[in-house]
């Protein structure tokens, strides 16, 4: 038994380590704005996740992780036309050209995901149980989704 939860913790360590060294390398050569957005972006997929841990069970319902999570996205999503600059995207960008070719849809699907992050957080904050938050999440998702889907380069 001892050896079985030796062998979970390393494997655990070890997949931990690994995804950190994947996000450090993503990030390897960035630099100016495209860092600082690269590290927005990995930001709000951050408060995604915590949300979404929330959401599948695995982690105990707390009406306050949709309150910091919701105030990160719609304080970082609010910063996406600075974070934009036209043609940037010089290194590690992800950024396809079709952001500055299509500019105000992209910051029309912004604008969205700040919305929805404001209207989450106002719906925790005035107390709404998991159910209407998790619908408030999906319809987060899908603006990250369908930003990524047009705008990212694929991984």
């Amino acid at each position: 038994m001892i050896n079985t939860i030796k062998v979970a913790a390393v494997t655990t360590m070890l997949f931990a380590a690994l995804a950190h060294t994947s996000s450090v390398t993503a990030h390897d050569g960035a630099t100016g704005v495209v860092k600082q957005r690269m590290d927005a972006m990995s930001e709000m997929a951050g408060a995604m996740k915590v949300m979404a841990s929330v959401v599948k069970g695995k982690q105990t319902f707390d009406r306050k992780v949709f309150i910091k999570s919701g105030k990160l996205i719609a304080g970082h999503s609010n910063m996406v036309a600075d974070l934009f600059p036209e043609g940037s995207i010089e290194g590690s960008s992800e950024a396809l050209p079709g952001i500055w070719q299509h500019w105000d849809d992209f910051l029309h699907l912004s604008n969205s995901t700040k919305a929805n992050a404001e209207k989450l957080v106002k719906m925790a904050q005035n107390g709404a149980e998991l159910r209407p938050l998790t619908k408030q999440f999906v319809k987060i998702a899908g603006g990250c989704k369908a930003c990524h889907k047009v705008y990212r380069k694929k991984k």
